[in-house]
This record gives C-alpha cells, structure tokens and sequence, in this order.
C-alpha cells in the first residue's frame, strides 16, 4: 500500500469513527489514527476541562507514544506554552526544528531536535482541544501537506466527540430529565455547553440528581449518603486509572 493509499485509509477511518466503549479508549483509538495517518512516533490530544474554582484548563486526554507520568498533571490555561497558544488562536503551528525555533522555552521536549506539529481540535465552531505531533518517521520534518491533515484530523476528530456525546446524552434518560428539569430542551445546545462550560452542565446534572432523589421521597441526608456513594464510586475509578498509567 502506498503512502497516499495509507493517508486515505486513515481518513476515512476518523470521518467514520464511532465512539464505542470506553469515551477514554475512543480518545486513544482516534490519537493513534493521527499518528498512522502521519507516520508520527509521538501524538498526544489535550482537551479543555474545568475543576472547582478555577477556568478552563488544557489537560492531557489520550497519548500514542511515550510521555513522562508528569505530562498527565500537567494543566494549561489559554495562551500558555505551545498548545495554549493555538488553543487561544485557532491556529495551527508546523515548526520544522524545535531546538532552533522560537518555540523551544514552551516546548516539553526541547532537546528533541526533531518536527513539530500543533493543531486546534475543533467543537461547536470554537478550539477545544489541540492534537500535538511530534517525532516524524522516514523524513526529517512535517511538510504543509502533513499540517494540512493534522487540521483536517483535528475537525474529524472534533466531529466525532460532538456525535459521541449527543448520542451519549440522548441515551440517558436521566440527563434528559435533568435538562428537561432546567428548561433546556435544545440538546445541541446542551452539547456545545458540554464542550465550552462542562461545569455548568455538571450543576445542571447535580440538580437533577437532588431533585429527581427529593420527588421520590428520599430525605436529605439519604440524598447526601447517594452523593457519598458517587464520589466513592469515583475515587475507586481514579485509582484504576492510575494503576492502568502506571503499567503502561
């Protein structure tokens, strides 16, 4: 198969992508596509998140290839290091050497000499994420044709997020109710919310939470012993994450 039957190949198999399973292994799968479809070593795909007090943050969502353990706490804000920056501006960065470009003080690896590509991961029209490739097989640098399917993977990978969770939320019944609840009946609405404010979605779920336990009768202290449950649920969930990152 030749490079340009592989380029189309890989392609077509993120403008088809269906997410399936685990929304964290989708994010690898789609990763590792990036990375076949460029002949790349290193890919990583970095997604806004938002934690209590605090704006929004570009954090580490799925890596193909190797990055240290410290890469996963790592927390950007818009406009910070190289990935911030082309959050911040929608626009993509090709720098043929790291270690001779003005880019080198925000790289991660600036004592690796080789290409570098940064991209926007686009949702509901706005950057939301940023794909960064590195580590160029059989060619010393990215070309304009690589960048240009880097951008064009970061809108088919943004594409299939936004399908992935609206069918994901039409699946559930109690995210229904909860924006039903809110008086949010638009769900591509609820969707770019989703992507831009997760957090105000994350409150609106709460309240529904509390609401739909309240209207069935449940007492406010069993209410708060469910919540308990949740969080127990999730710090069990976290800790297999952790042993999963650790055996990689």
């Amino acid at each position: 198969m030749t490079r340009s039957e592989v380029h189309q190949q890989k392609l077509r198999q993120l403008a088809g992508f269906e997410i399936s399973g685990s929304f964290e292994n989708n994010l690898t799968r789609m990763t590792c596509l990036v990375g076949e479809l460029l002949a790349a070593g290193r890919v990583s795909l970095m997604l806004l998140d938002a934690g209590p007090d605090q704006g929004a943050r570009l954090k580490l969502a799925a890596v193909c290839g190797e990055l240290p353990e410290a890469a996963w706490k790592e927390e950007l804000v818009p406009g910070q290091g190289i990935a911030g920056q082309v959050l911040a501006s929608g626009n993509s960065i090709r720098i043929s050497s790291i270690v001779r470009s003005v880019w080198k003080q925000h790289a991660r690896h600036a004592a690796d000499p080789g290409s570098f590509l940064a991209c926007p991961v686009i949702l509901e029209g706005r950057p939301a994420g940023v794909l960064n490739i590195s580590q160029p097989s059989s060619r010393k640098q990215f070309s304009a044709v690589d960048q240009a399917n880097a951008e064009f993977a970061g809108l088919l990978i943004g594409r299939a997020l936004e399908v992935g969770r609206l069918s994901r939320m039409l699946d559930s019944r109690f995210a229904q109710m909860a924006f039903t609840l809110e008086g949010s009946n638009d769900a591509i609405s609820v969707i770019s919310m989703s992507t831009h404010e997760p957090d105000k979605v994350a409150k609106m779920l709460a309240r529904g939470f509390y609401r739909e336990l309240r209207h069935c009768g449940f007492t406010p202290n069993q209410v708060i012993h469910a919540a308990g449950e949740i969080i127990s649920e999730l710090t069990r969930s976290l800790n297999r994450h952790k042993k999963r990152l650790g055996s990689d």
